[in-house]
This record gives C-alpha cells, sequence and structure tokens, in this order.
C-alpha cells in the first residue's frame, strides 16, 4: 500500500475538518496539525484556504467525471454519453457525504460569498463544461442544432436532471434526492435531445 503525498494528506484532512468543523473553522494550524504536516509544506501547495476548498471540491467531483471526452458523432453516442456522464453525477449527489458537503458549504457561503462562488466554479461549473463540451462536439458533427449556446444547453439538462431533489433534502422533506436514477436520467436525456437535436 503506497504512502499519501503530503499533499494528498492535506486534502483528506481538509475535506474531514470541513465537515466536522465547517470551513471558516478550520485554521492552517489545524490543518497542519491533522495532515501531520509544517504550514509551510501547506503554503508550498496551495495559496490559501479558499485554494484548498477549491481543490477538495474538485477532487470529490472528479469521482464522477470522464478522464476523456467520449467520441460524439451521432445522436445514440450523445445519447449514451449524456446517460452515463448523468447517471454517475446522480449517483454521485445522492451519496449521504455529498449531501453533508454540500450542506456545509451552503451553510458557510451564506457569509462568505468567496466560498460559494469558488464551490461553484469547482462543481458546477466544471459539470455544466462537461456538458457543454459533449454538446459543442455534437453541433460541431452536425447531431445538435447549433442555434443555442452548449453551455445553455448544458444548464437546461442539468435543471433537469437535479430539479427540486437536493432542495428537498436541504429541506429535510426526503433522505435521498433522487430515487430512481435511471428513470430521471432518461427522461432528462430524452427531453434534451428532443429539444436540440436535429
Amino acid at each position: 500500500m503506497s504512502k499519501k503525498t503530503p499533499k494528498e494528506r492535506i486534502l483528506t484532512a481538509a475535506r474531514r475538518l470541513f465537515f466536522e468543523h465547517g470551513f471558516e473553522k478550520v485554521s492552517t494550524d489545524l490543518l497542519a496539525r491533522e495532515a501531520a504536516v509544517s504550514k509551510a509544506t501547506i503554503y508550498r501547495h496551495f495559496k490559501n484556504m479558499d485554494d484548498i476548498l477549491r481543490r477538495v471540491t474538485e477532487t470529490e467531483a472528479e469521482k464522477f467525471r470522464e478522464a476523456t471526452p467520449p467520441k460524439i458523432e451521432t445522436l445514440e453516442e450523445l445519447r449514451d454519453a449524456l446517460t452515463q456522464y448523468s447517471i454517475k453525477l446522480l449517483t454521485f449527489l445522492n451519496r449521504s457525504d455529498t449531501m453533508e458537503f454540500a450542506r456545509v458549504i451552503h451553510e458557510e457561503a451564506r457569509g462568505n460569498p468567496d466560498i460559494g462562488r469558488t464551490f461553484f466554479h469547482a462543481a458546477y461549473g466544471r459539470t455544466q463544461g462537461d456538458f457543454a463540451q459533449m454538446f459543442q462536439t455534437a453541433q460541431t458533427h452536425g447531431v445538435l442544432s447549433d442555434a443555442t449556446d452548449a453551455m445553455d444547453i448544458a444548464e437546461d439538462l442539468i435543471g433537469l436532471l437535479e430539479g427540486l431533489g437536493m432542495v428537498r433534502v436541504e429541506l429535510g422533506v426526503v433522505k435521498t434526492p433522487y430515487r430512481n436514477v435511471d428513470e430521471r436520467t432518461n427522461r432528462a436525456v430524452s427531453t434534451i435531445l428532443q429539444m436540440y437535436a436535429k
């Protein structure tokens, strides 16, 4: 079993501490102690605590992101790519630790909008960018109409996928935001393709 690098230890400790204490209450002293590194080591790898939050968020998002963009030259390839990515996204959002992390960030963002922006760009922004890349590739190959910006189509799809699921969880109405991930994904992807396919 390989030993974690100092950077990995910092990110692992930061994630756990953010959950336990909230972002604002995690100091570099506490983080250094928990990660068993010096403060200098933290600053060698990260600019500041916001940078650590950004990287923790990106690391979480990478758990469902595709390493390489899928091949999208036909409508079926686009449907498959969107479906696979969407299922991974909703399955990830259904995890209790993901819901807890989002809850902590939402609470912290009320008092510190920079945290909200950092989280939004690292999580939602990257997801929207991934979808937009798929849509743009499909537009290039003539699979989708190019009358609508790919980022707007991506936002439409995310809205259809996520709906009010996370809101219900945040308000305590349900414990799991998405009961039937496959069905929800198929409905959202089919709707988007009906709207934009040539």
